[in-house]
């Protein structure tokens, strides 16, 4: 049985935050509020999905910070009572991050300072990720140098965003600076829901990469789904590939048709010291427990259980 947990794809649910996912949320990405997101918060704010799309595409950043504020108060808590309830759920350690798409969206969001500041008050529960634009250039890498400082300890990303694979030149002095610090970097790669197209974040463009940057320590968020067995494949060739399934339900993972199949088979075997659990839980409706418990019912390999839930991430991010 698995009695501690880490989240390697954490939110943490302050005001600020819940305000920077939907008010810095890129305009692109607008539907998302409509379709994914929305049908599962929207009525904890007391707004219909269609509702929560209309503020979001007519209202400025400042007055949608207003309209927001009195309705997040359900979802919102401290951090202080956060910590609290990751006690409660035996989850040791939580993997908070942050996103900069700045350049595409024409939005500014939350600084990495304000995760960092986090990270200091609870250092033994939380790993934080800076959110790095790659399309800002040397100030990208400044950034991520200025962020380890801080306390930081790995990059996000997220390729569709800025309409380039993890393979284009943009992105190289990113990783060279990432490789020197020691840091893994977490991409998303998987399906989007944007006005911009998904091609970019197929799976064996971190082959690519995998092999100009050995020393890289990747993540793939949420999994490479759909192409789940292009994913695995170059997570196979290459060991400083790691996976996660976050804002997945991993009850789904064994199902027939799913397309999670090979990662379920292959993250039993040849792949079980490089899958992580993430749990994104704030836009799932369901708590990080609830999510883990999903895990354990699988019919995995009880040490299998084990690495996904606790020990693959303790290796990854802490070295243990």
């Amino acid at each position: 049985m698995v009695d501690k947990i880490i989240d390697s794809l954490c939110y943490v649910p302050t005001e600020e935050v819940i305000l920077d996912l939907i008010v810095s949320l890129p305009p692109q990405m607008s539907g998302y509020l409509r379709d994914v997101f929305g049908p599962k918060v929207a009525p904890m704010m007391g707004l219909t999905p269609e509702e929560l799309y209309e503020a979001k595409i007519t209202l400025s950043q400042d007055k949608m910070r207003d309209f927001l504020l009195p309705k997040i108060k359900p979802l919102s808590t401290t951090v202080d009572t956060f910590v609290e309830q990751l006690d409660e759920m035996g989850v040791e350690k939580a993997v908070i991050f942050n996103l900069d798409e700045e350049t595409p969206s024409g939005l500014k969001g939350l600084p990495n300072d304000y995760y960092a500041n986090i990270v200091r008050q609870y250092p033994d529960r939380f790993i934080g990720i800076a959110g790095i634009d790659p399309l800002k250039g040397m100030d990208a890498v400044r950034e991520i140098r200025r962020s380890y400082d801080l306390g930081l300890r790995g990059v996000a990303m997220r390729p569709f965003m800025f309409e380039i694979p993890p393979h284009h030149r943009k992105m190289y002095p990113i990783y060279a600076t990432c490789v020197e610090l020691g840091m893994p970097i977490w991409f998303h790669l998987s399906i989007n829901y944007s006005t911009h197209n998904m091609e970019v974040e197929r799976p064996i463009y971190l082959d690519i990469v995998a092999q100009d940057f050995p020393e890289l320590k990747m993540i793939a968020g949420h999994g490479g789904w759909p192409w789940v067995n292009e994913m695995v494949a170059v997570a196979w060739r290459n060991q400083n590939i790691y996976l996660d399934f976050a804002s997945y339900m991993p009850k789904h993972l064994s199902k027939p048709g799913s397309g999670w199949e090979p990662l379920f088979h292959y993250g039993n075997s040849i792949l079980q010291d490089r899958i992580l659990f993430g749990s994104t839980w704030l836009f799932m409706g369901m708590s990080i427990r609830e999510l883990a418990d999903q895990v354990l019912d699988l019919s995995l390999k009880e040490e299998t259980k084990q690495k996904w839930l606790y020990d693959n991430a303790a290796n990854l991010f802490l070295g243990s």
